[in-house]
């Protein structure tokens, strides 16, 4: 009875199927509903595209239930005489491999290398973190209450690095508004963990962490979270903005900053809160700075403290007499957005916006040591990248940019030669190796600085985060008209 019973139902089910496939309602249904859903995924556009995709889900639901119903009742339910020719039930096969393959594999391709909306929605789900903001005033927890309230949700590094800047704005009354900060730092197994942190007050009640984003380590203690947290402890934060009575303020911090001999603004603090004004500077001020400002207003000069008594943070001073060569020269260290071709003559990438782990920049240029700076390109990238990887100026017309994407696994190089005016993208081809299966790859595609050696320009060119091919190797590129093209020299094992 019980093999009776399996038979009958493998039966059915055979009978169903081949109804459906060979019904020209269902494919049409499927077609839509692949093409839709394909939409979706590649350009979003819900509003637009969901009426139709919910349209075919029910005529496909219909099909189904029709069908199903008609051939459990009729043992010998049949399709009709067009639908059960022969050469149909050919053609109707494959319609729907076809549908399912040429939907399928744009589906995928929407979901992988940020190609489409799926992308970046896997993206948010895999690395996108939402953390209650329940420290939100400047004045009773200054900023390690945000990091307290992140802990809470994910464990981050106990020593941390800020890529570019810390910034926030916060009310007249303490509450932060809004919170923008990329740091990075060693988890306890060693490996590196990076998160992009942003607030904004009028879109959410929380704060959004970025996991995994490429934050090309260098683990420079110039560029110390730590002493951010500390000074902040300590400053007087609502006496120091109130004697400017606005509705707004700032409070922005670059890890330890040169301020030369110009002593406009700053103010040195103890641990104990005890404040020292320089009226002049016999030494150069040099100190890990956190400035609260006026963000409306341009001409208020800003509070510049910084926390004095702990050796760790402090880099000594040397007079003008006792200047020597070596200690100008370290005078500025060069970052990822930072570039001092002398000492006079510098230039900088300022983060204009974030979002979705994406930065868009301005380029800035000082020839007064950075006592100053000027907007030179208000979009040097020409949109948004997912990060800076370098800057360098060779001379006083050529300069590169370097940027990855959010996930590190991809970089481009952006050269100029007006001067910073103007950016192009480098094009360059390449590379190709052969794998011992015969597969061909390129995984050469993150390219470091130009460096300059008798006349000629050198370029690294790596993997990315992503990169492990050859021990993570690298490939050589040289140039011999200024970087306008590359030619492929060699691999280079790391």
């Amino acid at each position: 009875m019980q093999l009776r019973g399996n038979y009958i139902l493998r039966g059915n089910v055979k009978r169903i199927l081949k109804s459906l496939l060979t019904n020209p309602i269902f494919l049409i249904g499927y077609w839509v509903f692949g093409l839709k859903l394909a939409s979706i995924c590649k350009y979003g556009s819900i509003d637009k595209n969901l009426p139709i995709l919910i349209l075919s889900v029910v005529i496909l639901l219909s099909t189904i239930l029709f069908t199903t119903i008609k051939a459990v009742k009729n043992s010998d339910y049949k399709p009709n005489k067009i639908t059960n020719l022969k050469a149909w039930k050919y053609i109707s096969i494959v319609l729907f491999v076809s549908i399912t393959l040429l939907y399928g594999v744009n589906i995928y391709k929407s979901g992988t290398n940020y190609n489409g909306k799926l992308a970046w929605y896997i993206e948010r789900l895999k690395n996108q973190r939402s953390v209650k903001f329940e420290h939100n005033n400047v004045y009773n927890y200054g900023v390690k209450g945000i990091f307290d309230d992140i802990n809470k949700k994910h464990s981050m590094p106990k020593k941390l690095y800020i890529v570019n800047n810390f910034s926030i704005k916060f009310n007249s009354d303490g509450t932060i508004t809004s919170l923008d900060t990329f740091v990075y730092g060693k988890n306890d197994h060693g490996k590196v963990e990076s998160f992009l942190i942003t607030y904004d007050k009028n879109k959410s009640e929380n704060i959004t962490v970025y996991l995994h984003g490429y934050a090309a380590p260098n683990y420079n203690d110039d560029k110390l979270l730590e002493p951010l947290i500390e000074t902040t402890n300590v400053i007087p934060i609502k006496k120091a903005v109130s004697k400017w009575n606005e509705k707004q303020y700032g409070l922005i911090y670059y890890g330890k900053r040169n301020w030369g001999y110009n002593t406009n603004g700053i103010i040195n603090i103890d641990k104990d809160g005890r404040e020292y004004s320089p009226e002049t500077a016999s030494t150069e001020i040099i100190g890990y700075t956190v400035s609260l400002f006026v963000p409306m207003d341009k001409e208020i000069t800003p509070a510049r403290y910084n926390l004095i008594g702990d050796p760790n943070w402090s880099k000594p001073s040397t007079t003008l007499n006792q200047a020597t060569s070596d200690e100008k020269k370290n005078e500025r260290i060069n970052t990822n957005e930072q570039f001092f071709q002398s000492k006079e003559v510098g230039y900088k990438l300022n983060v204009a916006d974030k979002a979705l782990g994406s930065t868009f920049y301005s380029l800035s240029k000082t020839t007064d040591g950075g006592s100053t700076w000027t907007i030179i390109n208000n979009d040097p990238y020409s949109g948004t990248v997912g990060g800076a990887s370098g800057i360098v100026f060779l001379d006083d017309k050529l300069g590169f940019l370097g940027a990855v994407n959010p996930s590190g696994n991809e970089g481009a190089l952006y050269r100029t030669n007006d001067g910073g005016k103007t950016f192009k993208k480098v094009n360059y081809t390449p590379h190709e190796v052969k794998l011992n299966n015969g597969q061909s790859i390129k995984p050469f595609d993150t390219p470091s600085m130009p460096y300059e050696m008798d006349g000629v320009l050198s370029m690294l060119v790596g993997q990315g985060s992503d990169g492990d091919y050859n021990g993570n190797s690298r490939e050589l590129y040289q140039s011999n008209d200024k970087g306008q093209t590359w030619k492929f020299i060699k691999e280079i094992k790391k």
